[in-house]
């Protein structure tokens, strides 16, 4: 098994959008392997029988001649995969997983077409169930972020958070009626597949970034990064559901 326990493809470079996700893993002490999004993956680097795989605007060109079934085999020899949101994920504009090893042992089946939902007016996350990964946050005062692929769940996965679209008609607040998949789960072989369709760096992680009550922010910076500050209930949620998936 590789050195590090969490593999993290994807999100530009930690000079950029990768910098909130690697920053805060890094600041919960997490330690992982990098690989930007111009890059192609390391077929070694995917074969592993536990830990965690990241993939986030990381797009299935990347992972040609058989990566993608390596993923796929190491998820069920025990790892865990996880799919965050953006242009270049599930489907996207250049997200190309709507079919492919991948796409089999995802909690979600993506669209065959465009699936982003660019909402300007919000969404909320909205608890469907408890999970650890949950825990202790303050889900009665939710964040908005503005965006999300659009995807439809797996039967038998595990729906967690939903996205709650806001409708804001001059002083009158109200949700609309349909909910989206925002965090699901599944259990593939001895492994286990999590998808979050909606972004943690800007644009579409809108307020999320900067979930916190009163309480004193983040600073966080990975090695060969730029430094960012978050919100403290953000910073909170990436790390559970790391050391949840990574476990």
């Amino acid at each position: 098994m590789p050195e590090n326990n969490i593999v993290y493809l994807g999100d530009d470079s930690l000079k950029g959008a990768a910098a909130y996700l690697g920053g805060v893993l890094t600041q919960a002490g997490q330690s992982f392997s990098y690989v930007p999004t111009a890059q192609p993956a390391d077929p070694a680097l995917l074969e592993r029988e536990g830990g965690l795989i990241i993939l986030s605007d990381y797009p299935a060109e990347n992972l040609k001649g058989g990566v993608q079934e390596k993923i796929a085999e190491s998820v069920r020899q025990g790892a865990s995969l996880l799919m965050i949101g953006g242009w270049e994920s599930f489907y996207g504009v250049n997200g190309g997983y709507e079919t492919g090893p991948i796409s089999a042992i995802l909690p979600v089946t993506c669209k065959k077409s465009d699936d982003r939902m660019n909402y300007c007016q919000g969404a909320i996350p909205w608890v469907e169930k408890e999970h650890p990964c949950l825990e202790g946050l303050p889900w009665h005062e939710p964040p908005v972020f503005c965006g999300f692929n659009e995807t439809a769940l797996v039967s038998g996965a595990e729906l967690v958070l939903s996205a709650r679209l806001l409708q804001i008609r001059g002083d009158k607040l109200s949700f609309a009626v349909k909910r989206y998949p925002l965090l699901a789960f599944r259990s593939v072989g001895k492994g286990k597949t999590c998808a979050l369709t909606t972004d943690l760096a800007p644009h579409w992680v809108g307020g999320w970034v900067d979930w916190s009550w009163g309480e004193k922010r983040v600073s966080a910076q990975a090695k060969g990064g730029n430094a960012v500050e978050v919100g403290r209930s953000y910073a909170q949620f990436i790390t559970q559901l790391a050391a949840y998936l990574s476990a």
